[in-house]
Formats: C-alpha cells, sequence, structure tokens
C-alpha cells in the first residue's frame, strides 16, 4: 500500500478539518423519511446547497469539477472525474477515479468503497449524506 502518497495527495483537505456536527438537521433526516422505499441518493449537509438531493437512477452516477457530472461541484479541490458511484444489484460503490485530494467516506480517505445507509461521503468542501431506503424498511 502507498500510504505515504496518499497523505501527500490529501495534506492539503486534511488541514481544512472540515467539520459537521455528528447531529444532521432534523429537516433533512425528515425528508429522507419520507423518500420512497427503493430509492438512493445523496444529500448535501456541509457546503452550497445544503438539503439538495441527488436521487441515483442510473448504474453509474458521476462526481465532479466537469460540468457534465451528474453531480457538478464548483470547487477548485474537486477533480474534473473526482468520484463515481456504481450500481451493483442492491450494493453501492463509491470510487475515487485518481481525484487530486481524494474522497472521503466517514473520514476515512478511500479508494473503493461499498456504501451503507447514512455513510457521510466527503468530496471537496462538499459533504453528502448517502441515503439507501431499502425495500423491508420498518419505517
Amino acid at each position: 500500500m502507498e500510504s505515504k502518497s496518499k497523505e501527500n495527495k490529501t495534506s492539503s483537505i486534511k488541514e481544512e478539518k472540515i467539520e459537521y456536527t455528528g447531529e444532521i438537521s432534523a429537516d433533512i433526516l425528515e425528508d429522507i423519511k419520507k423518500v420512497s422505499k427503493g430509492k438512493s441518493g445523496l444529500v448535501v449537509i456541509k457546503g452550497p446547497g445544503i438539503g439538495d438531493k441527488f436521487f441515483i437512477n442510473k448504474p453509474e452516477f458521476t462526481i465532479g469539477r466537469n460540468t457534465e457530472s451528474d453531480i457538478f461541484l464548483d470547487d477548485i479541490t474537486v477533480s474534473r472525474r473526482h468520484a463515481i458511484i456504481i450500481k451493483s444489484g442492491n450494493n453501492f460503490r463509491l470510487k475515487d477515479l485518481g481525484s487530486l485530494n481524494g474522497s472521503y467516506v466517514n473520514s476515512e480517505l478511500v479508494e473503493d468503497v461499498i456504501l451503507e445507509d447514512m455513510d457521510k461521503i466527503q468530496i471537496g468542501k462538499y459533504i453528502f449524506l448517502f441515503f439507501h431506503s431499502s425495500q423491508s424498511n420498518n419505517g
């Protein structure tokens, strides 16, 4: 593993120490509860557009500074092709596309990870909450 290069690559982001409270706004949590079963997506919990929701409605969902991305992030610390979310069966994987500043899930630098409901994803100055409303949701 090349942990040394990872540290150098992300030092500028790590120094920023983007913080979010352990509690997410009650309004955002209520909105997520109202999402139809079987739907998945991201909601902005820190950065511009707090509360904005993006539903993952195709097999590959792109995130980056390229204006053609499914989620366009206008932030210099975000690479043009930063990350992709890939739907595979009932799972969703976040894959970093070799971005300069990296992608974080629950404050850990990741290259390729399966997302769990309520994971926090940081890309640049944005933090998203991943939601996956399963069919067997007990409400």
